[in-house]
C-alpha cells in the first residue's frame, strides 16, 4: 500500500476530536442544507431547465467544496461522512422550502421539481471530490464506494420514475389544468347533456335525424370551445345516450371524458385520437400544418365540414384606451416590433403580449394570421396553456392594462367569459354576429366537423349533413356561435 492510499487512522474519542465532530455536522448541515439550498432556490425564478439545472448543480457542488475546505475535519469515517448525512438529513431545516419550492410552484409536469436532487448530485460531488483531494483523506474502500453509489441512484432512480409518469400523465390526461381530469381550463359541466340541471340548448320538436342504441354511436371530441357544440349535437341525436355515474358526477372535474361516445379531451389530445381511429368526428379549428403533416404521413385523408362560423379575435384589459388595432399593428406587436402602446394610441405601458402553446387551436389560427411574419418568442410567463387562462390573465395580469391575448369569440362571449376585458375591432370592424355572418369582419374562421375520408360508420356521414341543416344550426346559433348561412 503506498502513502498516498494509506487511510488515517482513527483516534481515541477525546473532547477535542468530538468538538471537531460537532463543528463539522453544524457546517456541513449549515452549508449544505441551509444556505446551500436557500441560495438554489433562487434559480426558479429563472423558469428554464437549461438555466436552473446548471445552476444547482453548480451552487450544490460550490456548497459540497466549501463543506470539506476547512483546515481540520473529523479522522474518522463517521465523522466526517455518516454523521453529518444523518443529521443534515434528519433536521433537514431549509432543504423541505426548497423541495416544495420546486415541486408545487405551478409548474405542473416541469422538470423543475427535480431541481432538489440536481442540487444533491452536485453537493455530493463537490463534497466527495474536495475531500478525495485531501491528504488526510479518509479511505473508503469497497464497500464504502457502494454506499455512495446507492446514495447517489437513489434520487436518479426519482427522477427517471418521475419522468415517465409525466409522459404517461400528459399522454392520458392532458396538460395538467384544473378541470376534467387535467384537460380543460373551464367548467364544462353546465354544458354536458348528462349532468343534471344542464343549460345545454335543445330543440323546439324532436330531431328529423335521430341514432337510436349505443353500438354504433359516432364518438365525438374535440377543442374545449367546441364542446358546448357537438355535446348539443349529442343530447338532440343520441337517443340513448349513456348518462354518467353518480361517481363520475361527484368527480366530474377530477375525472376523464375520454370514455363513451360524448368525449373531451382538448385539440391535441383529440386530434391524434381522431388518426389513431378512437374518435369518429374531431371538432375544432383548421388543423395546424404539424397536424395535417401527421395525416399524410399516416396515409389517411381528411374531411373537413364546416358547421358554424367564428371570429378570431383580439382583446385587452378594459381599462386600456385602445379600442381598435390594425392587423398589421397587431402583427407588429406579436413580432416584438411595437413593445409600447403609446406607439399604438394608448398610454405609455409596456405591450404584454400573451400566447397560446403549439399545440392548441387557436396558435394554429394565429401562425396563420401572421402570415410570413415571425411570431416572437414569448416570456415563459406569457405563455398561457389553457384558453380560459389566457382570458383570465389579460384581465388581471398585475392589475395592468397592458396586457392582449387571442381568441374565438365564442370563448370569450359563452363558454369562458370573464369580466375586466373587451374585444377590439380590427381594421375597424368589430366581431359581432352580423359583421362574422357576411363577412365584413376580416379574420373569419370556421368551426369544423372533422372526420376520416374511410370512416366506415354508416351515421357520420348523415350526422355531417344534419349538423350544416337547419336543426343543427339552430343549435348552433342557441350556443352563441354564427350560423354558416
Amino acid at each position: 500500500m503506498t502513502q498516498q492510499d494509506s487511510p488515517v487512522q482513527a483516534t481515541p474519542f477525546d473532547a477535542k476530536s468530538g468538538r471537531i465532530e460537532f463543528l463539522h455536522i453544524l457546517r456541513v448541515v449549515f452549508l449544505g442544507f441551509i444556505l446551500g439550498p436557500l441560495t438554489a432556490s433562487f434559480a426558479l425564478y429563472f423558469k428554464a431547465p437549461a438555466i436552473t439545472f446548471p445552476s444547482a448543480f453548480l451552487v450544490g457542488l460550490i456548497f459540497g467544496v466549501l463543506c470539506v475546505a476547512g483546515r481540520r475535519l473529523p479522522p474518522t469515517p463517521a465523522g466526517r461522512y455518516i454523521l453529518p448525512l444523518c443529521f443534515a438529513w434528519v433536521l433537514f431545516p431549509a432543504f423541505f422550502p426548497f423541495f416544495f419550492a420546486s415541486d408545487f410552484s405551478g409548474v405542473g409536469l416541469s422538470a423543475l421539481r427535480f431541481l432538489p436532487y440536481v442540487y444533491i448530485f452536485g453537493l455530493s460531488a463537490g463534497y466527495v471530490g474536495c475531500e478525495r483531494r485531501r491528504a488526510d483523506r479518509i479511505r473508503f474502500g469497497a464497500a464504502g464506494w457502494a454506499v455512495f453509489g446507492a446514495l447517489l441512484m437513489v434520487p436518479l432512480v426519482h427522477i427517471c420514475c418521475g419522468t415517465i409518469q409525466d409522459r404517461e400523465y400528459a399522454a392520458k390526461r392532458g396538460h395538467g389544468f384544473e378541470r376534467v381530469g387535467g384537460f380543460s381550463s373551464t367548467d364544462l359541466r353546465p354544458y354536458d347533456p348528462r349532468v343534471p340541471d344542464a343549460i345545454t340548448p335543445r330543440l323546439e320538436e324532436p330531431s328529423i335525424f335521430v341514432i337510436s342504441g349505443t353500438d354504433d354511436l359516432p364518438v365525438l371530441d374535440g377543442a374545449e370551445a367546441a364542446f358546448p357544440v357537438y355535446a348539443a349535437f349529442a343530447a338532440a341525436c343520441y337517443a340513448d345516450l349513456p348518462p354518467l355515474s353518480e361517481e363520475h358526477l361527484a368527480r366530474y372535474d377530477q375525472s376523464n371524458l375520454d370514455t363513451g361516445a360524448l368525449t373531451f379531451t382538448n385539440t391535441f389530445h383529440a386530434f391524434r385520437r381522431l388518426l389513431d381511429r378512437s374518435v369518429d368526428i374531431f371538432f375544432g379549428a383548421h388543423p395546424s400544418q404539424r397536424q395535417m403533416q401527421q395525416t399524410t404521413e399516416k396515409g389517411m385523408e381528411l374531411v373537413l365540414t364546416p358547421i358554424a362560423k367564428e371570429a378570431f379575435v383580439f382583446f385587452v384589459n378594459d381599462a386600456n384606451p385602445v379600442n381598435g388595432l390594425t392587423t398589421g399593428q397587431i402583427r407588429d406587436i406579436y413580432s416584438g416590433k411595437v413593445r409600447n402602446w403609446k406607439k399604438l394610441g394608448g398610454r405609455d405601458a409596456e405591450v404584454m403580449a400573451f400566447q397560446r402553446p403549439e399545440y392548441s387551436g387557436s396558435q394554429s389560427v394565429m401562425r396563420s394570421f401572421m402570415g410570413e411574419t415571425e411570431m416572437e418568442e414569448p416570456l415563459q410567463d406569457r405563455l398561457i396553456g389553457g384558453m380560459g387562462g389566457v382570458v383570465e390573465e389579460t384581465s388581471e395580469y398585475r392589475n395592468a392594462p397592458g396586457a392582449i391575448g387571442y381568441s374565438f369569440r365564442y370563448f370569450l362571449t359563452g363558454l369562458g367569459r370573464q369580466p375586466r376585458i373587451k374585444m377590439l375591432a380590427v381594421d375597424g370592424i368589430l366581431p359581432t354576429p352580423e359583421t362574422i355572418l357576411y363577412g365584413e369582419y376580416p379574420h373569419v374562421t370556421n368551426l369544423y366537423a372533422i372526420t376520416l375520408k374511410d370512416n366506415p360508420n354508416p351515421y357520420v356521414k348523415p350526422f355531417l349533413l344534419w349538423m350544416q341543416g337547419e336543426q343543427g344550426q339552430y343549435l348552433v346559433e342557441k350556443i352563441g356561435y354564427v350560423r354558416l348561412r
